[in-house]
């Protein structure tokens, strides 16, 4: 009879925003001309509420007053760098924000997560048939544990967690909010503790925000 291997997994979540400076940025997969990611994986995943600050050395020389501002597209969740414009192939690329360090949350024993689409009805009067397209999306979850729970879990404001299947897989990462806790006692006197979370969107203009994402680390 074989055996079906277990699933490792890992929830973490987010502390406060370290800033940095200078951190490197090279090319990114299917590189053409214009994506980078942020070189240090402890970097990329950059807090909404600072500024990321994008610099680019045309030539590729380190020399300070080679460095000037570039116009770019900062993914905060993954680290991804969007140039406007191509700087050449030689150029060099860094940027300057604040990353969120994460902690695992220890003693978790069920972890549920749920990413929805709205759907909406096209049809005008006439019609023979129902149309429908894909809208709005959302995502939910709940977390069980015993751990003693972090208070940014009782804040009110946005929280940034991390799900891990292993090492070298990908990670999901969500901002959420959490709009319920519930807590019991259980048979040696053990306290399980219920965490129903939402998801959390920042707008970032034009309609696009940052909310939520599967990627690699």
């Amino acid at each position: 009879m074989s055996v079906i291997p277990a699933h490792v997994g890992s929830l973490s979540i987010a502390g406060e925003p370290e800033e940095f400076v200078n951190a490197e940025a090279v090319p990114a997969p299917g590189f053409t001309g214009t994506e980078y990611r942020i070189t240090d994986p402890a970097r990329r995943r950059l807090s909404p509420g600072v500024p990321s600050f994008v610099e680019v050395s045309p030539d590729g020389d380190m020399d300070a007053a080679a460095w000037v501002p570039a116009e770019a597209i900062v993914d905060p969740l993954f680290g991804f760098v969007y140039l406007t414009t191509a700087p050449g192939p030689s150029a060099l690329v860094r940027v300057s924000g604040a990353s969120l360090p994460v902690q695992p949350v220890a003693l978790v024993r069920s972890l549920s997560l749920s990413v929805t689409n709205d759907v909406v009805e096209l049809q005008v009067m006439g019609d023979g048939y129902k149309r429908r397209a894909v809208s709005l999306r959302d995502f939910s979850g709940e977390l069980v544990g015993l751990t003693a729970l972090d208070v940014r879990f009782e804040d009110e404001a946005p929280l940034l967690v991390e799900v891990s299947k292993g090492a070298g897989s990908e990670v999901f990462r969500a901002w959420v909010k959490v709009p319920e806790l519930a807590h019991k006692l259980t048979p040696g006197a053990l306290y399980e503790h219920t965490v129903k979370f939402i998801g959390h969107a920042y707008p970032t203009g034009s309609g696009a925000a940052i909310a939520w994402g599967y990627g690699t680390p």
